[in-house]
């Protein structure tokens, strides 16, 4: 059996994490997200891989053969021009001698269910569409079903005109014959409006030949399935990540702690006194907390990070390094790694007129839909004491933010970010003495 994983894109929605690190390698609770894909497709019994690249090809690979089993076959493939989902499936023609394979995005967190339904469809040499139950239809490709079977995939639909229908989750089992269609469509020089050679367009043609039964590959309650694109994408998988976890404690915990819900603790981590936890939580190899902090629920601290005196972290992403020593706030934010917090840095993640956060996403305001929404913060940016950054916004890496400032707008990578007080009166020298 044959995987093949799209990992080539470059992420621009998700930055600034993505200006330091590939989008399929953005961690959720210190997995990444394709190490996640990579570890259900072995267990389910896949040992031959495809991955395709492009945009930090080197740091994927790297991170694929320090986590791949042994007698695992791993091809890299590199997409020269990324230009779409068909032209990825293209670059890999010569790598597919199996009739059907199963084909992933790499920025898609699916649940071990979808993988494993997906690897039945494959054994039973059908048409596999992964697909979620959703209302927003003109949002996603809609699979377009006949009784329970796929029969097409109808691109974004207008507005109104699909009520609810099955999102397009991009897992898809296929046979080789799609290439040949492919081939034949740029052939053809059959171009969307987008410029781009459609894969639902192959995949439509490839079901009217009606050579192949076709299967859902379909979502259900117990599973899970995010596309990560949006940086709050990312803070919504990891709630639902925490939610399944099964309570561990393995690190020092002092007296004095008071644990409510279920916490994970890794091994090497230190819990101090006073702290309190309201889980579920995951505290990191190596993290050192307190004392008297408030870590609050869905909240995951990455390995070696330090979160101090009287500090409360709410619903947020702290990544491997990064250190809040002292009297900060964190909350619905996303921080990367070796960051360092001065005393009082607050992430403010409501609005005052209580209205939806919304956040610039390639230079267009997106409205993130949450009420509440923080700060997405790059790598080893670091802030003076009392700075502040309002709901929605975005630094970039390397950036230095001054003492007492306060951050209303995003913020590029290695910029130095401060403001100077105004209107500063002087009085007469006082009479000590």
């Amino acid at each position: 059996m044959k995987a093949v994983i799209l990992a080539a894109g470059k992420g621009e929605r998700l930055r600034p994490l993505t200006e330091t690190t590939p989008k399929p390698m953005l961690k959720l609770l210190g997995k990444t997200i394709i190490e996640r894909q990579f570890l259900a497709l072995t267990k389910a019994g896949v040992k031959e891989f495809i991955i395709v690249t492009n945009y930090m090809e080197e740091k994927i690979q790297e991170h694929i053969a320090s986590i791949a089993p042994p007698h695992t076959s791993i091809i890299f493939v590199h997409q020269e021009n990324v230009r779409g989902t068909a032209d990825a499936f293209l670059s890999v023609k010569s790598y597919l001698d199996d009739d059907f394979f199963i084909g992933l995005n790499g920025d898609c967190v699916y649940s071990p269910q979808i993988i494993e339904k997906a690897i039945d469809v494959l054994k039973e040499k059908k048409i596999g569409l992964g697909g979620k139950l959703v209302k927003d239809t003109h949002n996603y490709g809609i699979i377009q079903l006949d009784d329970k079977y796929p029969t097409a995939i109808i691109e974004k639909p207008p507005k109104g005109e699909i009520e609810e229908g099955y999102a397009n989750i991009g897992i898809y089992v296929l046979p080789t014959e799609i290439i040949n269609i492919l081939e034949e469509m740029i052939k053809q020089k059959e171009i969307s409006p987008r410029g781009e050679y459609e894969f639902p367009t192959a995949i439509n043609k490839l079901i009217s030949h009606g050579d192949y039964k076709t299967a859902l590959i379909k979502v259900e309650e117990k599973d899970y399935w995010f596309d990560i694109g949006l940086p709050w994408t990312l803070l919504e998988a990891n709630q639902k990540l925490l939610s399944l976890c099964d309570e561990e404690k393995e690190g020092k915990i002092e007296n004095n702690v008071h644990i409510e819900g279920k916490v994970i603790i890794k091994k090497g981590a230190i819990i101090r006194s006073g702290v309190y936890l309201q889980g579920p939580v995951f505290i990191d190899e190596g993290a050192d907390i307190g004392p008297n902090c408030y870590i609050r629920k869905y909240t995951y601290l990455g390995k070696n990070t330090r979160i101090g005196n009287a500090c409360e972290v709410k619903n947020s992403i702290i990544y491997d390094g990064t250190h809040a020593g002292h009297l900060s706030y964190i909350g619905d934010s996303i921080i990367g790694e070796n960051s360092n917090f001065g005393a009082g840095t607050i992430t403010a993640n409501l609005r005052l007129d209580d209205r939806t956060v919304k956040m610039i996403i390639k230079n267009e305001r997106i409205d993130s839909q949450r009420r509440k929404l923080g700060a997405i913060i790059g790598n080893n940016v670091k802030t003076g004491i009392g700075a502040l950054f309002m709901p929605g916004v975005k630094i970039g890496h390397d950036t230095w933010i001054g003492a007492g400032t306060i951050v209303n707008e995003d913020v590029e990578s290695k910029m130095i970010y401060y403001s100077k007080p105004k209107n500063i009166q002087k009085g007469k020298e006082t009479n000590v003495g």
